[in-house]
């Protein structure tokens, strides 16, 4: 009889074992947009460094890399910390540098609990500015199967010469124009998000940051704000953390170099205090939104199925079966920071009001 029970009970673990190794992953998207040459997979790195540790530290969650992502990720984690130690001047140029690509990236993670196999595999794609304009198709279809839109926003070329370079960098009317001539299907979260902003946290000028963003993207937030289905937020964050603008180069009169397409030539970045590190900052709050959004819909909508999109059934049908998780999830939602310096919810602030 002893036999018989402690074979059962090998078996019943080995089935238990292969069940969990067996748990469906749930699909999630992320469509990041933007300039070329903005330092996106830098952008990508810091969220994943910052999550790392901020979400391990304040939940139960685990966010990793899959992959070549990780093999990625890593590798230029390596290379800006390598900027640092090495004390290497940090230049952004046009036409060469770590970052101009005009294919398509797609970065794999794997999302869920502590001490679990993870419930949901979120990929993120890049696309290069010009696809906006080349390929509008290709956008939009990959938005309207996505959870949340990140719009990333070169910094120093909004804030400084009267903004003068802002348009060439970073292309909001581009971004709206498409905007504009699109439809979006189902419940969105759009967040624009500034990068590089170092030397206006520091300088206290984060409110300027955010101004500027409003008025440079006021046609596409009005746009945004036309619908009832889409949030919309300015989530700054600090991309290397020690590291901050300093000045375009200049020419030998005082004004500053550019090339032949109007752009400056060489953007020039310094380093702060004694003992520089890498130390990316807020990278995790665009993270904190999209899960305490997803985690929104899920309340509000969870004893009315009839209205689900296809984005979100999956979604709501993962946290029906797994409570733990998306108990977890929900608890982020005191992590989200609304009055952060630059921080403002432009739109759709009601979307995230059923996850307190």
């Amino acid at each position: 009889m002893k036999l018989f029970d402690d074979a059962k009970k090998v078996i019943e673990e080995a089935v238990d074992s292969f069940k969990q190794r067996a748990v469906q992953r749930i699909p999630m998207k992320v469509c990041m947009m933007g300039p070329r040459a903005v330092g996106k997979t830098s952008i990508l790195t810091a969220i994943f460094s910052d999550t790392q540790e901020n979400l391990g530290l304040a939940t139960n969650l685990l966010l990793r890399a899959e992959g070549d992502t990780l093999a990625e990720l890593t590798d230029k984690k390596h290379q800006l910390n390598a900027i640092f130690a090495n004390q290497e001047q940090i230049t952004d140029k046009p036409a060469a540098g770590l970052a101009a690509t005009s294919s398509v990236n797609t970065f794999d993670f794997a999302f869920g609990l502590k001490g679990k196999e993870p419930r949901i595999d979120l990929e993120i794609k890049d696309f290069p500015g010009e696809y906006v304009l080349d390929r509008p198709n290709e956008v939009i279809n990959f938005i309207n199967d996505s959870t949340a839109v990140f719009i990333a926003i070169d910094t120093p070329h909004l804030m400084e010469n009267d903004m003068i370079f802002c348009e060439l960098k970073n292309r909001p009317s581009v971004i709206t124009d498409f905007f504009k001539k699109q439809s979006l299907t189902g419940e969105k979260l759009v967040l624009l998000v500034p990068l590089k902003c170092e030397r206006y946290f520091f300088e206290n000028r984060m409110d300027e940051v955010l101004a500027k963003v409003e008025a440079v993207y006021s046609e596409l937030i009005a746009l945004l704000k036309k619908s009832d289905m889409v949030s919309c937020a300015v989530t700054p964050i600090l991309t290397l953390g020690d590291v901050e603008f300093s000045q375009f180069k200049k020419t030998l009169l005082g004004k500053v170099a550019l090339t032949d397409n109007g752009y400056p030539e060489e953007t020039i970045y310094r380093f702060r205090g004694d003992n520089p590190r890498y130390n990316p900052a807020f990278c995790v709050q665009p993270l904190y939104y999209m899960l305490s959004f997803l985690a929104a819909q899920y309340e509000r909508r969870k004893k009315d199925r009839s209205i689900i999109d296809k984005v979100f059934a999956s979604i709501y049908s993962l946290f029906d079966s797994d409570e733990a998780l998306f108990n977890e999830i929900l608890q982020m939602e005191k992590y989200r920071k609304t009055e952060l310096p630059g921080y403002k919810v432009e739109c759709g602030a009601n979307l995230f009001k059923y996850c307190k």
